[in-house]
Formats: C-alpha cells, structure tokens, sequence
C-alpha cells in the first residue's frame, strides 16, 4: 500500500502525503481494506481543492494510521466504489458525494447522511421498501413524543417482525465542522464541548490534543492524568445512564432510579473537579484548568466508593432478574463478521466480539502509562451490550482509585506556540460510544483549512438498523438504547 504511515497525535507535513492518480488512488486504498484495515475518513484535505482527496485507514495491529492521497481530473469527481467489497466505506463515500460531489460508480446504496436532496440531484430520497401479502411501513419520527434530538425511523415489517429498518438523519445541521475553520482560536474548545452534549470529554480530548500537537506542545502529566481521570468519570456517568435506559425499557424502574442515583453522584465529582457536571470549562490548549486537592480528591473517593459499592449490588439484581435477561439475551443481535463488515467501533463493536479500543490501539495521554484493561464480550446482544457497560463502570472505577492514590506532582498547564505550516494530525480519542477522531490540516501560514470530526455514531447507527432484522417492532426501543448512539454526533 502506498501511503503516510502516522501514529496518533504524530504531526506530519502535507507534502509527505503521496498523491496518486485515480487507478493507483483505488488500488493502494483497496490493499489496505484488504489487509483488514479500517477507513476512519474520506475527504478533501483542503475544503477548496475538492480534486484532491485523501484516505484514512487504521491499522490496529500496529497502531498505525495509513493516508493516501488521490488526484482526480477536476471535470470528472469519479471512482469505482469500494463499499461492495468492503461495506464499512459505504457511509464514507456517501458522505464524500454529498459534500463535494464526487461519485462513487457501483456504489449498492448512495444515500444521504445529513442533506436529504444534495446527492439525488434535488429529488427526494426514495424510502427502501418491502412489499408483499401482511407488510406494511410504520413510520417514527423525526419529531418523537419524548425528550430526544429529530431522527426518523421507518420500519418495514411483516406482521410483528422486522424485516428492514432505514435509519434518516440530518435533521439539525449545526455546521460544527465549517464553525471550526471560521471561530476564533480561543472559541474553539467551547464549540468542541458542545458537539456531542453527552460527550464533552472525549470530543474536547480530542480536539486540544489537535491543536496541541500541531503546536508541538508537550502537556505534564498531571495534565495527563486529570484529563484520562476526567474521561473515565464520563465514562461511567453515561453507562449508568444506559443501564438505567435498558432497565427502564423492560419495566424494572426501581433498577433504572438507582443507576440514575448514582451517575448523579458521579457528575457531582466531576463538578468538584471544574465547576460543571459536564465538565465544561476544564480543558485547555495546553493542559487543564482546575486540578485535584485534598479537599476534592477527598470528597470524590468518597463519592466512588458508594457508586462501587452500590452498582455491584444493582448490577446483580439487575443481570439475574429473569425478566430482564428474557429481554437482553439473543435480542437486537449483530454477530462479530457483520460488525467487522460495517465498522462497528467501541463498544458496539467490543460486544460482538471485536477488540478495539483506541486506548489501548492508540494509546494517549496517560494511557500510554496507564493502561486499561480490554473487555469484549461475544454474543453482539442486548445483554453483550448493557453487560459490557457493568463491566467498563468497574474497570473505570479501578483506574480512577489507582491515579488519584498516585497523583503525580507537576503544573497543569504548558504554553502553546503558533501551529505548524502546512501539517497534518489525526487524533483519536475513546469516548465512551467508541472512536472518536478529530483531523485538522493547515495552510502555509499555520491556519486552519480543513477539520474533521467522526463521532462513533457515524459508524454505529447502520448497526442498530442491522441489529432490528427479524426482531419484534416492539423490542425497538430497547435496541435503540442498548446501543444509544448519537444524533447530534452525526448530524455535525
């Protein structure tokens, strides 16, 4: 394969990059694919030179990000599509032929992400549709009846079963990316605390980390380890939220107030760290800014030793109930070769069996000293799903108590410089949905001309649309949480 070959956060100049014809641009693309790599973007790395595009693929194995570069004649935005061969790409291409009009010939469904009229020449988009004796369409949203963010659902079913569900998004259309290139410097990490509201973390881990590495900035590790500590304590707050979501869903509401008792535990000691629950406003360019004391570390091991002690108790009644576990087991499935096919990412991917986890993979940050342990569990269930968050609640608990028995001493914030000319970086964060990469390029002056952000929704959302095949309609709500993915993630 003919490619730049980057770790993560590695800064890289653009010009290292190898630019190809189209054929030499598909074939060294297809050899990576076919060496079981995995695409992570497709896209121009300058938004005004769209004749240029450049491919992404990750090698886990080796920790290693591939980019490819591809010229094309700028009257002729066209190549053979490689999702056939490799339906993890499909979503990619259809994404590069929204934004930027190039066509991906053969391609078994060009569809739209986040504009409904771009790629079909202004028509509307035509639903999948099944026909036959007892079937018929139902319909669910993009206004739904509860509190949740606009995504239609339309189901095609035969009688009770699930026959196909057609996921449609893009209702929001924020502009985060294009906001990124336009914002000033010091409003950029604000806009990153707000692309995914459930994600503050890993979205603004990600992107400092761009920026930082593009700067040559060297972070402490106190720095460091505040930033994985505050990541895990996400982490956890948002699996607790699952399994409340699961257990709500299969009407155990008792379960579901207690996993809800303690995430608000848990986001109170995020907020003893920052001031925000969320954990706005810790995170900067350079580091963080607030740290730990004896006061708050103090109060926040007192506030985990209730959460470890309690989930353990919540999490046995809730996973030998036999009413639940009726619910979870062999429900909403999606088997480990089909996960692979379509790129399932984090711990999606992780319950059926797949061992990616970019902390591990790609390690970062305090990581690289710190390492957490990988969990994966086989079955690609509802149970695979919601037991892999207890799992993930207790792994994040160990690391935690193990850093904040053994702060390290040091400053929490460095200086940063201007960013380099004409460089590149991919950063990839774990969130606690999965992958999320961050990707910026910049011009010969050191600006900004092309960021780009995948939420591990993108991947996912084609998941759950696989896991309602040959389910019963009346298990959709209970799919949809145990993967609880993302609209504004998506519709970016």
């Amino acid at each position: 394969m003919i490619s730049l070959q980057v770790q993560n956060n590695q800064p890289f100049r653009i010009d290292e990059i190898p630019f190809l014809n189209k054929s030499d641009f598909v074939d060294s693309v297809s050899e990576g694919l076919s060496n079981g790599f995995r695409m992570i973007g497709l896209f121009p790395a300058d938004k005004n030179v769209t004749h240029k595009i450049i491919s992404l693929l990750i090698d886990p194995d080796f920790s290693s990000i591939h980019i490819t570069g591809g010229e094309f004649p700028k009257d002729k935005l066209e190549f053979e599509s490689f999702a056939n061969q490799y339906p993890q790409t499909n979503y990619f291409e259809c994404e590069l032929a929204e934004n930027y009009g190039y066509e991906p010939i053969g391609h078994p469904w060009l569809r739209p992400v986040r504009k409904q009229n771009i790629i079909l020449g202004n028509k509307p988009y035509q639903f999948y549709k099944l026909e036959g004796d007892e079937v018929h369409e139902v319909a669910v949203g993009p206004i739904h009846a509860g509190v949740i963010e606009p995504g239609h659902f339309r189901f095609q079913c035969h009688g009770e079963l699930v026959y196909h569900l057609e996921i449609n998004l893009g209702y929001q259309h924020r502009g985060v990316e294009a906001m990124m290139l336009d914002t000033k410097n010091n409003q950029r990490v604000v806009l990153s605390e707000s692309i995914t509201g459930d994600t503050v973390i890993g979205h603004t881990y990600a992107h400092c980390s761009v920026i930082e590495s593009l700067t040559d900035t060297q972070i402490s590790l106190r720095a460091q380890v505040i930033r994985s500590v505050a990541e895990e304590f996400e982490r956890i707050a948002m699996h607790l939220s699952g399994l409340g979501g699961v257990a709500n869903d299969v009407g155990l509401a008792i379960v579901s107030s207690s996993y809800g008792r303690l995430r608000t535990l848990v986001i109170n000691s995020l907020a003893l760290l920052c001031g925000s629950r969320f954990g706005r406003g810790l995170f900067i360019y350079g580091g963080v800014r607030f740290d730990f004391n004896d006061e708050n570390v103090k109060q926040i091991i007192s506030n985990l030793e209730i959460v470890r002690k309690d989930v353990s108790a919540i999490n046995k009644f809730l996973f030998s109930s036999t009413g639940a576990l009726t619910r979870f087991e062999n429900t909403g499935i999606v088997n480990k070769d089909i996960a692979q096919q379509i790129g399932l990412v984090g711990m999606a991917a992780r319950s059926s069996g797949i061992e990616t986890d970019a902390r591990i993979n790609y390690p970062y940050g305090a990581y690289r000293y710190f390492p957490v342990s990988l969990i994966t569990l086989p079955s690609g269930d509802v149970f695979a799903r919601a037991r892999l968050r207890a799992l993930e609640i207790d792994e994040s608990l160990r690391f935690i108590f193990e850093q904040m028995e053994n702060l390290s001493d040091g400053e929490i914030k460095s200086d940063v410089g201007s960013a380099n000319p004409r460089s590149g970086i991919v950063s990839i964060v774990e969130g606690w949905r999965g992958e999320i990469v961050h990707i910026a390029f910049t011009d010969s002056e050191g600006k900004i001309i092309q960021y780009k952000i995948k939420d591990p929704s993108f991947n996912n959302w084609y998941g759950l649309s696989l896991a309602l095949r040959k389910t019963a309609i009346s298990d959709f709500p209970l799919c949809n949480k145990s993967f609880d993915l993302s609209y504004a993630g998506h519709d970016l």
